[in-house]
């Protein structure tokens, strides 16, 4: 039954403190009572772009109430908008405040991608008894140092810059406005200036990074630029994984990007919830991951095109995520278990989407070892060797698509790599072409054997497929700084250890995560690994000096040595399905 939708502005809910956050709700215009699905947002709860991942309008004519709220201190909400820090107790006030409207049937199931996914975490944390599920998309928790804040030891930085400038600075601005006009004045003219340098691609090279904050707006110079010269262990990266380090007793639905800056954390927080499940604590997860990115759910926009299915729009079924979380929502709030698949990967080469019960297992390791003359062969040459660049800070490497969220003219996605490729400081390794298919589908890893003329350097991995057309397009990557190789000597695990400088010349074994992707390659394609010391502006450079970038703007050329060989195996480690 079709509803016509009734929609009500500037909703009030009074928390706890007595603060005052505002909704719109979009509720069916008629009697009865209706299960709730919130959501909650810094971003502005009438932004258009929410309809293409919720449809707030199609989806409560199916018989739900939508409510979209903006969070404390953002938009039409009273307070003081401090990232992360009122999440959890406003999440618990909200939902038992939506669970109490009369026209609710007093089950609330919550929504939302970003930011909105991490309301949900800190509410469910909070364990409000009306909430009976959470659907997070693009979530970021539980990974600061693995790719949420830090990666490798390197920090976020074009992601961190992005955020600060276009999703979180300007309401803070448009704020001011209403209280000191004339300062709000000099701080949009500060904005406006920072825009057209990342427009033309110059502020990202500040050196030190922290001059960025000179004549920068409130919010963009602290937090955001102040955060990046913050050390590894800084409390505010606990602050970020307390989000989702724990698993929660509801049902869940997670959706996430193979392009999308926290790939790992979404698959990070299904496996959580899929160990929970099977130990008899909660329900068993749902997964949806497509070939996305932060912003584009599309399909569209990098050097490949997925076809249809892969637009959210479509999927596999001709279902929109809209209608997804209404079908899967209609089932978990009347207690009935869904009919839909647990777990859905998109897998490109294939273009297709896999249906599974739960993420597959991989059937083996596939290892692929780098050797001279700039192949990769399926097992370690006996003779050592190695293959050496130079790594320049005042020329870096630039970021050519991948798993990102940056400002300026730095696309995300699946983008082809000759710009990459033909340079001399970015050491490229081809398999042969294949017989048959190869479906990698999860994580992938590095391991790297190298040296450098430097006290302390960064060691960039990339994974590509080339089409048999000879196109090289960008999978997945991973980068570690070398003074932090003892934090993370398992791939994509952070361990609390003392940074050490390297000796000069001295070979190092490296561990570096390259997070998860799935694909196919098809026969006649080839498997190519780029070995760098670089990707600006995605990661802060290492200035090879063992300075910050954030406190520096000294730097040295770095000679650069990547050992291959029986002794020096290093590799490339795929988890093959069949």
């Amino acid at each position: 039954m079709k509803h016509d939708v009734l929609i009500e502005n500037d909703v009030e809910a009074t928390m706890r403190d007595g603060v005052v956050l505002r909704s719109t709700v979009y509720r069916p215009n008629g009697s009865g009572r209706f299960p709730v699905l919130l959501t909650r947002t810094p971003y502005g709860r009438d932004l258009s772009v929410n309809s293409g991942y919720l449809n707030p309008a199609t989806v409560a004519a199916t018989g739900f109430v939508v409510i979209m709220q903006d969070v404390r201190g953002r938009f039409g909400s009273d307070g003081e908008f401090v990232p992360s820090e009122n999440e959890g107790p406003d999440g618990y006030d909200t939902v038992q405040w939506a669970a109490e409207l009369p026209y609710s049937t007093g089950a609330v199931g919550m929504w939302g991608r970003s930011y909105f996914a991490e309301t949900q975490w800190r509410a469910a944390q909070e364990k409000p008894p009306a909430l009976r599920g959470i659907a997070p998309g693009i979530a970021a928790g539980g990974n600061a140092r693995s790719g949420g804040l830090v990666r490798g030891g390197a920090v976020e930085f074009g992601a961190r810059l992005g955020w600060g400038h276009y999703s979180a600075g300007p309401a803070e601005i448009a704020k001011l406005s209403r209280t000191d006009p004339v300062r709000a004045e000099r701080e949009w003219a500060s904005w406006a200036r920072i825009d057209q340098a990342m427009s033309e691609d110059t502020f990202l090279d500040i050196l030190p990074v922290r001059d960025m904050a000179v004549d920068a707006p409130a919010f963009f110079a602290s937090p955001i630029v102040e955060s990046l010269g913050f050390p590894i262990d800084h409390p505010t990266r606990d602050l970020w994984d307390s989000a989702s380090d724990r698993a929660v007793d509801l049902p869940s639905l997670h959706i996430g990007g193979w392009y999308d800056i926290f790939v790992n954390s979404t698959l990070d927080q299904y496996f959580g919830q899929l160990a929970h499940s099977d130990s008899g604590a909660a329900p068993a997860p749902y997964l949806i991951v497509g070939p996305w990115s932060h912003t584009n759910f599309s399909g569209l926009g990098g050097s490949v095109v997925f076809g249809s299915p892969a637009n959210q729009a479509v999927l596999d079924s001709g279902q929109d995520l809209s209608s997804v979380h209404a079908q899967w929502y209609a089932s978990v709030l009347g207690d009935e278990e869904p009919a839909m698949p647990r777990v859905r990967i998109f897998v490109m080469g294939e273009n297709r989407w896999r249906t599974y019960d739960r993420f597959p297992e991989p059937a083996r390791t596939a290892e692929f070892f780098l050797a001279p003359g700039g192949t990769l062969v399926a097992e370690a040459e006996r003779t050592d060797g190695c293959v050496d660049y130079d790594y320049d800070p005042a020329d870096p490497v630039p970021t050519v698509g991948g798993a990102t969220m940056m400002p300026g003219t730095f696309a995300p996605g699946a983008l082809e790599q000759s710009r990459v490729e033909s340079r001399d400081d970015v050491l490229v390794f081809t398999g042969e072409a294949l017989t048959e298919p190869l479906t990698v589908i999860g994580r992938v890893s590095a391991t790297l054997f190298a040296s450098s003329s430097a006290v302390d350097t960064d060691f960039v991995v990339r994974l590509c497929r080339v089409t048999a057309d000879g196109t090289s397009i960008t999978l997945t990557d991973g980068m570690v700084r070398a003074r932090y190789r003892d934090s993370y000597r398992t791939p994509g695990t952070y361990t609390s250890a003392e940074p050490s400088p390297l000796v000069p010349g001295e070979v190092y074994e490296y561990a570096i995560d390259l997070w998860s992707t799935a694909v196919t390659f098809q026969p006649g394609e080839r498997i190519r690994v780029h070995v760098t010391s670089s990707n600006h502006p995605r990661w802060d450079r290492n200035l090879n000096t063992g300075e910050s970038a954030y406190e520096s703007s000294e730097f040295v050329v770095a000679h650069q040595t990547v050992h291959t060989g029986e002794r020096y195996p290093s590799r490339v480690s795929l988890s093959v399905v069949r």
